[in-house]
């Protein structure tokens, strides 16, 4: 059985990249996010057939290539499926090349950055998810903001089980890759608190264990301490003052990190550059155009 139940209705795929199922009660089903590629979209068709569930509709949590790269495969492949997205991540989902554009500053990406790790295949959005009240398949699914992540990412709620995307991760992923993702930080952070003040049964993250609500508050208190202990190797690489890839070298040596390509890299210093802006915003460091570029240094 590939499906695994959560509570009455609710299911998940697990793997690198969980994918959310919920079930309503004439068989439709509704997926939350597909994945990375065309396999896991023909994995999410093999099963909802064993599971005898006809695919109604993908609600994208968000738009990072890793979760919508089923998208394509699914809608080529069953017919009359409806893709939904909130309305900034629904721009990149139609326009994947957006991307990999802004990890180069808006130029033209190199084409080591116009991978499937940073594009998947553009699919037209056929609904926007405004509010925090969705009515899909006939049931009435609850979105909670969880921007900070991505720029307009969501949550979606049901039947107890939070499906939570990337507003936190588990523990496993937060020691491979060192700093956990972020557009904005103070964004980030908003979202772990948003999710610790919720009663759900069950929280889903999308790269990570299923967490009961009782061991929710460890798994935020792993994701806070991961970006604090960015934050502070950030802080320290201030000392001395320079330009993002400077600043960028120190902190890869003081977490001791690695990047295995042009992609992980570009979103390396994406991360960091979020790290410098919420520095900035709290007081803690500068930055100033000089002969040498922009650079940043700490607050005296």
């Amino acid at each position: 059985m590939i499906l695994q139940p959560i509570t009455d209705n609710t299911f998940y795929i697990p793997g690198s990249n969980n994918i959310g199922v919920i079930a309503a009660p004439d068989r439709r089903a509704i997926v939350i996010d597909t994945g990375i590629d065309k396999e896991s979209g023909r994995l999410i068709r093999k099963a909802l057939d064993q599971a005898k569930l006809q695919l109604h509709a993908i609600i994208c949590t968000h738009h990072h290539a890793d979760h919508i790269g089923g998208n394509d495969f699914l809608l080529r492949n069953i017919a009359n499926v409806e893709l939904l997205a909130p309305p900034l991540e629904a721009a990149l989902i139609e326009h994947p090349v957006l991307e990999p554009i802004y990890l180069s500053m808006g130029a033209k990406p190199i084409p080591a950055l116009q991978t499937k790790w940073l594009m998947a295949k553009g699919v037209p959005v056929s609904r926007l998810i405004t509010g925090d009240r969705l009515e899909v398949a006939d049931l009435t699914l609850e979105v909670v903001a969880l921007a900070g992540h991505s720029l307009n990412q969501i949550g979606i709620v049901y039947a107890g089980v939070c499906f939570a995307a990337d507003g936190f991760f588990g523990a496993s992923v937060l020691a491979k890759h060192g700093i956990p993702y972020a557009q904005d930080i103070t964004g980030q952070l908003a979202a772990l608190e948003t999710l610790d003040k919720r009663a759900d049964l069950f929280f889903l993250p999308g790269h990570g264990d299923l967490t009961p609500r009782a061991q929710l508050a460890d798994a935020l208190d792993a994701n806070r301490e991961a970006i604090l202990r960015a934050q502070h190797a950030v802080l320290a690489a201030l000392d001395q003052p320079g330009e993002l890839t400077q600043i960028g070298r120190r902190v890869k040596l003081a977490l001791g990190l690695s990047f295995g390509g042009a992609p992980q890299y570009a979103i390396f210093l994406s991360v960091l550059s979020a790290h410098l802006s919420y520095l900035e915003a709290q007081g803690l460091a500068v930055v100033a155009l000089l002969d040498e570029g922009l650079i940043w240094s700490r607050s005296k």
